[in-house]
């Protein structure tokens, strides 16, 4: 056996076994809740933070632009070497070799930076609340408490003539925001910012993504080319996936929390105006007729942001936006999110049960 061919089946023994030993371990949900997510990972994300914050740009998009390159590449290259008749089927499967390494590394990489945290308890565990059934009366209710705050923090913020939040404002008052909630809560403790607009935004529109949490750099992505009155509460979200909530509707409750909290009456907005959106979505479910007489009575400036993000969603709807859809429910779902991108809704459930253990936010 020749050392090439050596290294690479050690490597991929190697990786094999990490994996195998990640799997098993994401079943030990008590000891990642308190091991894990509440030990090890903090420290790991606000190094990558601390060490990779300073950047004005986002090293993530440029990664993930040359990984998509690379492996554009190297299929092109692979099928090149499938289709020569001059190679040996040995010297042909060579590529499969190395994709199998990678795919092993990006794995053990992926789960031990970050997607244990999938397998966590989580905010349900943290706040001793139970997200059970909702009976629709609650929704009813909550959604009306909602449309009253998005109704008071919108007059309040045309009155003070205040209704443009730049990059650096929103992203302060964020982080301003997560201290806010510190006293209470220390398990919700950020440190270390590390926010970046996101290269992708044009495209981002297209494809369907509002932000990401890299988990190989620690960065939060927003793309800023999305509604401006959208873009605080997204920045807070993907600030709850930095802090170890994979869970996409725990990441929107915890953004929630903290956004609702700011002193920023634009940052509240928009957590209030998200936040009424998903809800009324669920009460459209079960009463279409209570659902759209809360919206008619949105305050005429939430009307007309309502009217511009609908139309936003609309004309940016593409195929591509379809496949990602589709491509991101099969991953959710296979991290412990049953209802896949359906799950984000679920955020209402959280706020429910928070709501009847301690009282709105």
């Amino acid at each position: 056996m020749s050392y090439g061919k050596l290294i690479r089946l050690s490597l991929i023994l190697a990786l094999a076994g990490m994996a195998t030993g990640i799997f098993i371990v994401s079943g030990w949900h008590d000891w990642i809740e308190q091991q894990y997510s509440t030990g090890f990972y903090p420290k790991l994300a606000a190094t990558l933070r601390t060490t990779l914050g300073f950047l004005p740009f986002s090293l993530g998009d440029i990664l993930y632009s040359g990984a998509l390159f690379y492996i554009c590449l190297e299929l092109y290259l692979f099928l090149r070497r499938l289709l020569n008749r001059r190679m040996t089927w040995k010297e042909r499967i060579v590529p499969l070799q190395k994709a199998v390494i990678a795919v092993l590394f990006l794995y053990v990489y992926f789960y031990f930076f970050w997607g244990l945290n999938y397998y966590r308890r989580g905010i349900e565990y943290q706040l001793g609340l139970t997200n059970q059934q909702v009976q629709v009366q609650e929704l009813k209710e909550i959604s009306n408490l909602l449309l009253q705050r998005v109704n008071h923090t919108k007059e309040t913020c045309l009155q003070k003539q205040d209704t443009v939040m730049d990059r650096e404002r929103m992203f302060r008052a964020a982080e301003q925001a997560y201290h806010q909630l510190e006293p209470r809560f220390s398990f919700l403790t950020y440190r270390n910012l590390s926010l970046k607009p996101s290269l992708f935004g044009k495209l981002g529109n297209y494809v369907g993504f509002e932000g990401y949490y890299n988990p190989f750099t620690g960065e939060g992505q927003v793309n800023v080319r999305i509604p401006g009155f959208v873009q605080p509460f997204v920045t807070c979200h993907e600030m709850a996936h930095q802090l170890g909530y994979a869970s996409e509707s725990e990441a929107n409750f915890v953004g929630f929390m903290a956004a609702s909290r700011s002193k920023d009456t634009l940052m509240q907005y928009s957590a209030y105006f998200d936040m009424f959106l998903y809800a009324v979505s669920n009460l459209r479910r079960t009463d279409s007729s209570a659902a759209r007489l809360l919206v008619e009575q949105l305050h005429p400036g939430a009307r007309r942001d309502l009217r511009t993000y609908r139309r936003f969603l609309q004309e940016h709807r593409s195929f591509l936006s379809d496949l990602t859809d589709q491509l991101y429910d099969y991953y959710l779902k296979q991290n412990r999110q049953r209802k896949g991108i359906e799950s984000y809704h679920e955020v209402t459930g959280w706020l429910i049960a928070y709501h009847r253990k301690y009282g709105l936010l």
